[in-house]
């Protein structure tokens, strides 16, 4: 087992500070109020997060922070990003998962330490601490449509170190029924089902933590993370172009070393880490789809960083690192459509986190980077320098503490903005690295008063964006072309509640936005009125009471999505909808919990919006003709020991 003063060292380098150096919201597995079936449904319920399903659970998913695109949110795991120029828009359901699963949103403004920031924020996802008690923990769940979970995860001795284990494993047919706007006609619904929509998928993860000799008088710590991870998923398409023939089977490994120790007043942390992802496209010839019939591609990417975090005073912290990457796209073999280009990027940068407590209620933070990338592609060589930072302050009082920042951001276009890919992205080689400014503040809270306990957070945010990069839908087939949109503007609040009141208790989070382009002009009666940006909803609210008696729970929820739009002249809606959920659970002994979970409560599958010809009934989704399932079942059971 490690010595307790190399625990601490391990531990040391996790630090997450205050506020002050932006907004965090952080979600456990273990604290959820509703059985969490991947990645995407662990993160939906935080405040300034939109979650946007193609389909049912584990069809491809997005993350959008603070009305960003999913391309423009990073994603970090084991120190490692997962997202760079080959894959700038990760998709959720092929993160990892398992019991006890913790990952942090941060809303706009990232520690420098986590490396090149964006303008949505970072996604870090915590993998098993093999410091942590030594437990053993599985997860297991059948539901609706075919549906089938497991989740193990395990930490132990090992000797003289210690190690996490964790695997998990899914499959589904995900084969429910829609509203087909083909076959339907007016006060006539005729509904299909959804074919070529299941999944299949598994992921083991290794962390060990092993002491090292530092110097004669010190200790420190080698980390080695490990995760291996494989998919097959089937591709429906869009209900006005569906593709029942199309495939994609995908496999991550990943890699991960940190060696930490004492290192004058403070931590060194030196990280090395490589990680490959293959995709295998298949399809029909003769589909529907406009893509091709099939496509192999690779991404293969390796980096390194050294870091230091200590106190340069009593009362000051800083936190310095200089990190450098590189990634290349292979794209295989190729038939039916055009073959993207081979392209490869490497970049390098440092940056500085600073936080000062300047007296027991203000603490004053900065944190700034400087990042440099080269593409290279089709024999033509590209590169820019990107300057990021931000400012932060926090006033910490009695029964509040108000926090506010600023700051710039900035991104590079990814290669398949750049590029396109599969036929179904169509790229531009002439876009800009987006960038934006962004302002925002807030106040967050806790009092009890006898049975009654609140924990509030409310934050209002501004963001000017200049070249933002957003894909555009085009045509019936699920294509998307990505477009510089000049100048777009977006505004919103945030609230993040808990309230308990003896055996109830409310949980909720909302976000509301506003957005414009304005950079487009759409033509009405009167001034001119600058159309949403696509994709963004003005109200998302995730709300669950939660009522307890003895071992037992019970719940019921809501979730609400409305105001999106799907073109960026907005004159396209996407059908608004608000779902409720319940669920119960029980201890029944010791270590041994059984949960069901009723998601779509009400059985709601379609919606109406207002269309130039009049209302327009179509099926209910996040996105544009990617229908969601109606009322689905999940039975669950977990076992601790």
């Amino acid at each position: 087992m490690l010595p307790a003063v190399i625990q601490a060292q391990v531990e040391e380098v996790v630090v997450h500070g205050t506020e002050a150096g932006g907004f965090v919201s952080r979600a456990d597995e273990h604290d959820s109020p509703r059985e969490v079936t991947d990645a995407a449904s662990l993160v939906e319920p935080l405040p300034g997060v939109h979650v946007r399903r193609y389909g049912a659970d584990d069809a491809f998913t997005t993350l959008s922070i603070r009305g960003s695109s999913s391309t423009e949110v990073a994603v970090v795991f084991a120190g490692v990003r997962l997202t760079g120029g080959a894959d700038p828009s990760l998709d959720l359901a092929s993160l990892p998962l398992w019991p006890g699963a913790v990952v942090r949103v941060h809303r706009t403004f990232t520690p420098a330490a986590l490396g090149p920031g964006s303008l949505g924020g970072t996604l870090v996802i915590e993998p098993p601490k093999p410091m942590s008690p030594a437990r053993t923990e599985t997860w297991a769940a059948v539901g609706s449509f075919g549906e089938a979970r497991l989740r193990v995860g395990s930490v132990s001795d090992m000797g003289t170190g210690r190690v996490a284990v964790a695997v998990s494993a899914s499959r589904a047919d995900d084969d429910f029924t829609y509203l087909d706007p083909l076959a339907s006609s007016q006060g006539h619904d005729v509904y299909a089902t959804r074919g070529n929509a299941g999944h299949a998928a598994a992921d083991g993860l290794v962390s060990w933590a092993l002491p090292v000799r530092w110097s004669s008088e010190s200790w420190g710590a080698l980390t080695v993370t490990t995760l291996a991870q494989a998919r097959h998923q089937e591709l429906p398409g869009t209900v006005l172009g569906p593709t029942p023939f199309a495939r994609l089977d995908s496999d991550r490994e990943l890699a991960s070393a940190e060696l930490t120790g004492g290192a004058g007043r403070g931590m060194l942390s030196v990280r090395a880490w490589g990680r490959r992802e293959g995709l295998r496209l298949e399809d029909a010839l003769g589909s529907a789809a406009v893509g091709p019939t099939r496509a192999d591609q690779t991404i293969a990417a390796t980096g390194g960083s050294v870091g230091w975090r200590g106190r340069v005073t009593s009362d000051a912290t800083i936190e310095a690192h200089v990190d450098g990457s590189g990634e290349h796209f292979e794209p295989g073999l190729t038939a039916g459509a055009p073959i993207p280009p081979e392209a490869t990027r490497t970049s390098a940068g440092g940056g500085l986190d600073a936080e000062w407590h300047a007296t027991d209620h203000l603490v004053l933070a900065a944190s700034g980077r400087v990042d440099g990338f080269s593409n290279a592609s089709a024999g033509a060589t590209t590169g820019d320098l990107l300057p990021t930072g931000h400012l932060g302050i926090e006033v910490p009082l009695d029964f509040v503490t108000l926090a506010a920042h600023g700051g710039a951001t900035a991104r590079p276009p990814s290669f398949v903005e750049l590029y396109g890919d599969r036929g179904a992205f169509i790229g531009d080689s002439a876009l800009l690295p987006e960038s934006a400014w962004t302002i925002d503040a807030g106040a967050r809270g806790s009092h009890a008063l006898g049975k009654l306990a609140i924990a509030l957070e409310l934050d209002g945010f501004a963001t000017w964006a200049d070249d933002l990069i957003t894909f555009v839908p085009q045509g019936a087939y699920g294509r998307a072309k990505a477009t510089n949109i000049g100048v777009a503007r977006l505004a919103g609040v945030e609230a993040d509640a808990r309230v308990r009141l003896g055996p109830l208790e409310l949980r909720g989070a909302y976000t509301g936005l506003v957005t414009e382009n304005d950079s487009a002009c759409e033509p009405v009666v009167g001034p001119c009125v600058h159309p949403a940006l696509p994709g963004r909803p003005a109200n998302d609210l995730v709300a669950d009471l939660i009522g307890y008696a003895g071992p037992a729970s019970v719940r019921f929820g809501v979730d609400a999505i409305t105001g999106m739009v799907a073109d960026v002249s907005g004159g396209i809606g996407v059908p608004a909808r608000v779902l409720a959920s319940a669920g119960a659970r029980v201890d029944v002994v010791r270590g041994v919990r059984l949960a069901i979970d009723v998601r779509n409560l009400f059985d709601q599958r379609t919606g109406t919006y207002q269309g130039a010809l009049g209302p327009v009934h179509e099926p209910i989704g996040d996105y544009y003709e990617y229908p969601l399932p109606g009322r689905s079942l999940l039975v669950s059971v977990r076992f601790e020991r």
